[in-house]
């Protein structure tokens, strides 16, 4: 059997006995029921959380994740009462946060945003 090791992954059983899967930097979380540990799913997933990680591709927005809160604020009526210097202020913040747009609103507390 052959045994491929993926960098930047953590994958360990928890208390119960299952099986999890992290990236290192970013915490994102892997499915493994959705895509099994050597499945070609799995190493989609894989590489597709890494190269968010380096920046290398754009990001969707999907629903329940940071980037879709950020361009719902920016598209929201509060935001664009704001000030032109506190706007550039606020995407200057945007910006920064774009590797990690793709990241969970769930996985957001207070050891994560401490740790950060």
């Amino acid at each position: 059997m052959t045994v491929i090791r993926v960098k930047g992954f953590k994958i360990f059983s928890d208390r119960h006995g299952h099986l999890r899967c992290y990236h290192r930097r970013t915490g994102i979380p892997i499915d493994l029921k959705k895509a099994p540990i050597g499945s070609a799913e799995f190493l989609s997933e894989c590489s597709r959380i890494g190269a968010l990680a380096a920046g290398q591709i754009a990001l969707e927005e999907r629903p329940g994740t940071l980037g879709l809160l950020i361009r719902d604020y920016r598209a929201s009526r509060v935001f664009q009462d704001l000030a032109p210097r506190t706007r550039a202020d606020y995407q200057n913040v945007f910006d920064y946060l774009r590797p990690i747009a793709d990241t969970p609103l769930t996985l957001f507390d207070r050891p994560l945003v401490v740790r950060k």
